[in-house]
């Protein structure tokens, strides 16, 4: 089986993330769905769960265009890497983890938009196609224990680090084993040279769709960002239709926190403080 040494310089990109074993074929890809300041401690104990199995690298991803063309960098300069364990929550705001699915399906277009993403800027601006396509190559198969956006659920597959650590240990095995739906086994390194980019510029913004720039555009990316701090129960207790829509009339300054019950449960504590400093 062939195994490589990864490239000088080995992970380029800075990140949330901790290596673990250069030569295992498996990293672990948890999604942020809230702030850097609100991590929550199950998201903290997926990436810890991957990294203690033996992936090579076990960390977050919050966006769907820089973070997203950080992890690319950094498996590139690792042939031995194969396979992504997908898993978390899925943020709505940059559904990074919809965005990332879709690269892996359908690559991207002439402006290096992901084919089929329906996040708001899923554009890898930053990198050469030539990596985009590599990754796709060299990536076998993304196993997706993705949960829907608000499941707080830890038994579920894609919250629970027994689940995590069990699909990382099918990825190095010799023989291959049935984990779910996928038949996994480590193939060893791709058959190409690592490929070492290190992003220099990160002041090239995403590009957008036209709508990014129309006047309210603004206050919709703030109620976005709001909603992810949400306790997203529908729950029409504070009179609307649903969280997203309340997360924009804060924006807006139509509506208040206090008229979210939800928010003064204990289990949302966290997350009320980090809507009132958003909103000060």
């Amino acid at each position: 089986m062939l195994k490589v040494k990864p490239a000088d310089g080995y992970p380029p990109e800075e990140g949330r993330y901790v290596r673990g074993n250069d030569y295992s074929p498996v990293v672990v890809c948890t999604i942020l769905d809230t702030f850097d300041w609100a991590i929550p401690s199950e998201l903290n104990e997926l990436v810890m769960s991957g990294a203690d199995t033996g992936a090579a690298l076990s960390g977050m991803l919050q966006t769907e265009n820089i973070g997203l063309e950080k992890i690319i960098c950094n498996i590139v300069a690792n042939p031995n890497i194969r396979y992504i364990v997908l898993c978390g929550r899925e943020s709505t705001g940059h559904l990074p983890g919809e965005s990332l699915l879709a690269l892996k399906r359908n690559g991207v277009d002439d402006t290096k938009r992901i084919i089929g993403s329906t996040a708001l800027t899923p554009y890898l601006s930053n990198i050469p196609i030539e990596l985009i396509d590599r990754f796709n190559q060299q990536i076998v198969t993304i196993i997706n224990l993705l949960c829907q956006p608000g499941e707080r659920d830890t038994r579920v597959p894609g919250l629970n680090p027994k689940v995590v650590q069990e699909a990382v240990r099918s990825c190095y095995q010799e023989n291959p084993v049935v984990f779910m739906d996928y038949t996994l086994y480590d193939m060893g390194a791709y058959p190409e040279p690592a490929i070492y980019h290190k992003i220099v510029s990160k002041l090239v913004q995403p590009q957008s769709p036209p709508e990014a720039t129309q006047p309210g555009k603004s206050k919709m990316g703030m109620g976005l960002a709001l909603h992810k701090l949400l306790p997203k129960t529908d729950c029409k207790k504070c009179g609307k239709k649903t969280c997203l829509a309340f997360a924009i009339d804060l924006a807006k300054g139509k509506s208040r926190l206090e008229e979210c019950p939800m928010l003064h449960q204990p289990e949302f504590a966290g997350d009320r403080m980090a809507l009132v400093k958003l909103l000060e």
